[in-house]
């Protein structure tokens, strides 16, 4: 009997194990399209952006010396090569959302003052968890999540024309557009490279289940920005 099953790549998995959850996110994008006319929300989301984009450097050099304490596991050096190159990558995004806060007359004084919402703590703080206390190959599904789709130019564009904002306020999100897709395909190849174990797979799936849920739940608190008499039900 010939065998048709075709071997998945650990991308594609977790990309079909995922499926449900990246549609609920997809929707509340959509809903935070929809109210992009209102300026509150669009800093939000900017504010939102900041907080991913602030921890994204400590978290990997966290990676690196959780990584480092396993030097027997085949894992750790080429998640420790991996690391090393996407570091500098991200090295200043954080810095981008400040200056398009900026435009929208958000101080750096008032971005600091903010405490982040318990969803930004839940997804940053989980990440660390499973970072430091199951194995550091983890954050492979927080990227892939977070990196793996990222804004085309036509909706930074569309979104330009729908909020009546200055395009300056877009820098950040229009960098991301241009860039984001190589990071994308460096993020699936090292992915699908890694010798991991089924255990490890599962860590990074479980990784990338809870930043989907909780990037859908930030989207839907940055959706509440907008004047009570506009919101409906997400």
């Amino acid at each position: 009997m010939v065998n048709n099953i075709v071997a998945q790549s650990f991308y594609e998995r977790l990309s079909k194990n995922l499926h449900l959850l990246e549609l609920k996110a997809c929707d509340v994008n959509a809903r935070f399209f929809e109210l992009a006319t209102h300026s509150e929300v669009i800093v939000e989301q900017c504010l939102t952006n900041y907080r991913t984009s602030n921890a994204a450097v400590p978290m990997m050099r966290e990676v690196i010396r959780c990584a480092k304490l396993m030097p027997d596991d085949p894992v750790s050096a080429p998640l420790i090569k991996y690391m090393e190159q996407h570091i500098p990558e991200e090295t200043g995004h954080d810095q981008w959302c400040i200056d398009d806060l900026a435009v929208l007359g958000v101080t750096e004084e008032q971005i600091h003052s903010k405490i982040p919402s318990p969803n930004i703590m839940a997804l940053i703080g989980s990440q660390y968890y499973m970072i430091r206390h199951q194995h550091p190959v983890a954050i492979m599904g927080y990227l892939a999540c977070l990196e793996t789709h990222p804004p085309t130019i036509e909706y930074v564009e569309g979104l330009i024309e729908k909020s009546g904002l200055p395009a300056a306020a877009f820098s950040g999100l229009m960098h991301h557009a241009k860039i984001d897709p190589h990071h994308k395909q460096d993020i699936i190849n090292t992915l699908n490279s890694l010798p991991l174990t089924e255990k490890q797979y599962q860590l990074v799936e479980r990784s990338a289940f809870l930043s989907l849920r909780y990037v859908a739940l930030m989207m839907e608190d940055v959706c509440k920005a907008a004047p009570v008499d506009s919101l409906v039900s997400i």
